[in-house]
């Protein structure tokens, strides 16, 4: 069975070191259990109504992962181990329902086979892992481009979802929110 690890940072995303590696299972413990998470969650939430005060909030306030694998500084160059995971983000989905909706159908669809599914920190989104081959004749880079932007063709097509075409590159902050109804596949990672 594979572990997927990456790199934890805590805020503000200008900290560009890691604070530990963590596993899927134990962040999906954070998301889904832990209460200073869903404080930090619920103040950035506050500032929902103005996308600047949203924006700051979220980046000074919310710790972040690099799903992409472990890295010694957030920089793509600074790479040590790949995790074989990516992260897809859905944004401005029509409400909280919508969200947690295609949080949990996505979580179960049976091409992409996610890892980890959750509510993004704007509550109106989704950010899943996604596993992906490392083929041994391509470089890294390589092999998680062609899975990315398959799984973005993929989501287009299937689902007629925009996905955040911002998140294509391995050292990308993927920043963490509280979602006590976050998912894991325990068979997977």
């Amino acid at each position: 069975m594979k572990e997927y690890i990456m790199s934890f940072f805590n805020a503000p995303v200008t900290n560009k070191i890691p604070t530990c590696i963590c596993s899927v299972a134990g962040l999906h413990t954070y998301i889904s259990t832990n209460p200073q998470l869903e404080e930090l969650t619920r103040k950035v939430r506050a500032g929902l109504g103005d996308k600047q005060v949203f924006r700051k909030n979220k980046q000074t306030l919310l710790p972040y992962v690099t799903p992409a694998g472990i890295f010694s500084y957030c920089k793509e160059q600074c790479m040590q181990v790949p995790s074989g995971l990516f992260v897809i983000d859905i944004d401005e989905l029509a409400s909280t329902e919508e969200a947690a909706m295609w949080r949990d159908r996505l979580f179960a669809d049976e091409v992409l086979h996610p890892v980890l599914s959750f509510v993004s920190p704007g509550n109106q989104g989704v950010k899943l892992f996604i596993p992906y081959r490392i083929n041994p004749f391509l470089s890294v880079e390589e092999s998680f481009d062609n899975a990315l932007h398959t799984a973005w063709e993929y989501l287009e097509w299937k689902y007629e979802l925009k996905v955040d075409r911002a998140n294509a590159d391995l050292s990308r902050a993927c920043f963490l929110s509280h979602d006590g109804e976050a998912k894991i596949n325990n068979h997977k990672y």
